[in-house]
């Protein structure tokens, strides 16, 4: 097949799958209003990958000759981390800053399943088979794989299996000598529009009655069975990018899969009915997500940075001590996640299969404080804005013959036009005061998990042992009376 371009991944998305919207079925969701403008998007990172200009930062050499998606490679060494950072900053560059779901992150999972070969082994040699299978066909053919982490849970002070309805958890209903049968429903973002989607459990108490929850499988997108059901847009789809710079082009649909009795072939199947190897492997799936994250995190530092700066300059108010400390602010937290990053990367460590990955201490430190400030990051750019972000006229007000000039006069500050005014501060709107900042503000602090599974992973990852080490040395514990 090779790598597909961004007509073929339009064209590849008229493959019967069953989406629904506002309760309607989507005839084609490559033209759709609430899906075309994010298929244009990750259609545009399709054709980066035959940029000439991005060829090398976006493809790799396979071992055959031909070109592979860097976004399924595996890291072995500290420069293919380097190279990960780049592309996926570049891709957020020239797409948005603010996009998440495009594949290069959602893949991560497989590479630990391909890392951990011993282990999968010990259970079924099938497992590592399909997951460096399926890292092999992604590799080839880039499609579109997303994930599938969340489940509905249902009433949260119960177990899976204690469940009213047992298919608040995706579970194997089936296992046969063909493959196995799933069964229950997964949220994930992006769904609707990509090609595959790795699901994986994540059921906290891994107890033998919760032996069918324990499954990881790829599971195309159109199968027989899969429903897609999914959220409504956060604008009208046609809303004007001049009002609406963000929902309007980068509206990423969040959506419940349904899985109603799928059967997935042993070749896509990751591991089955495997507790043991589930709660021995959740740890380590973030071994390399994690980097996407940060990344992510620091595209919308630097857009928050530009944006108050922005406007900080239009309205004449960067001079003021107490507006130039936000902004200041807004520069310490994109600063810091560089060096969260560049320092995971530098001080990389080496897995059991000989593969990279970045510091996993640093790298852990760095998601919670990712997670713990945006929040706050936001609301230094609402002060630095003011109430006027959230009193805007739109275009066609701007354009009204009988109005505009109204609006020309009181946008107006000093050389800064209403027009150039009224687009900046839509987009500190998107950023701070809008059903797309809501949106993305609850995604910074739940898609790497809850903040407290970021601190247990950063526990779990810190070297405790030189720290007491020291503590105790320095105490005089350990035999060192000084």
């Amino acid at each position: 097949m090779g790598l597909m371009t961004g007509i073929e991944y339009r064209k590849s998305l008229r493959d019967q799958r069953k989406v629904w919207i506002g309760g309607e079925a989507v005839d084609d969701v490559a033209t759709h209003p609430a899906f075309r403008p994010m298929v244009d998007a990750i259609a545009g990172i399709y054709d980066m990958h035959h940029d000439p200009e991005c060829r090398d930062l976006m493809t790799f050499a396979l071992p055959d000759g031909g070109r592979g998606s860097r976004f399924y490679k595996i890291p072995a060494s500290r420069e293919d981390l380097a190279a990960r950072r780049h592309m996926t900053a570049t891709v957020l560059d020239r797409i948005c800053p603010t996009m998440d779901r495009f594949g290069d992150e959602t893949v991560t999972p497989l590479f630990v399943m391909v890392d951990r070969r011993a282990l999968l082994d010990r259970f079924d040699t099938r497992y590592y088979a399909a997951a460096s299978g399926w890292l092999d066909r992604l590799q080839r053919d880039n499609l579109f794989m997303t994930s599938g982490n969340t489940d509905p849970k249902g009433d949260r002070s119960k177990q899976p299996y204690e469940q009213d309805d047992p298919d608040h958890y995706l579970r194997v209903v089936k296992e046969t000598d063909a493959g196995i049968v799933i069964r229950g429903a997964k949220f994930e973002t992006g769904a609707p529009y990509a090609h595959v989607a790795c699901v994986k459990p994540t059921v906290g108490a891994w107890v033998e009655e919760n032996r069918d929850y324990a499954v990881s499988a790829i599971v195309p997108l159109n199968a027989p069975g899969v429903r897609h059901i999914c959220r409504a847009p956060l604008q009208r789809a046609s809303e004007d990018p001049f009002d609406r710079p963000l929902s309007a082009r980068f509206d990423e649909i969040d959506t419940l899969i349904v899985f109603d009795d799928v059967f997935l072939p042993w070749e896509n199947v990751i591991f089955s009915r495997q507790p043991q190897l589930a709660a021995l492997i959740r740890s380590d799936l973030a071994r390399w997500a994690a980097q996407g994250f940060l990344i992510r995190c620091q595209a919308k530092a630097g857009l928050l940075v530009g944006a108050a700066l922005l406007t900080a300059e239009q309205s004449g108010t960067l001079g003021i001590p107490a507006i130039r400390s936000k902004v200041s602010q807004l520069m310490m937290f994109k600063q810091a996640i560089d060096a969260f990053l560049i320092g995971a990367e530098a001080a990389c460590e080496t897995t059991e299969s000989g593969f990279v990955i970045p510091n996993q201490a640093m790298q852990n430190a760095g998601r919670v404080f990712c997670s713990q400030s945006y929040g706050s990051m936001v609301q230094l750019l609402r002060e630095i804005a003011g109430g006027q972000a959230v009193m805007l006229p739109d275009r066609r007000s701007l354009e009204s013959p009988e109005v505009g000039p109204d609006v020309e006069k009181y946008f107006r500050v000093g050389p800064v036009d209403a027009r150039t005014r009224l687009r900046t501060l839509a987009l500190v709107a998107e950023l701070s005061a809008s059903a797309y900042a809501g949106r993305m503000q609850a995604y910074q602090l739940f898609a790497e998990s809850p903040i407290f599974a970021q601190e247990a992973a950063l526990f779990a990852t810190y070297d405790r042992k030189a720290a007491t080490r020291r503590a105790a040395d320095i105490a005089g514990l350990a035999g060192n009376d000084r």
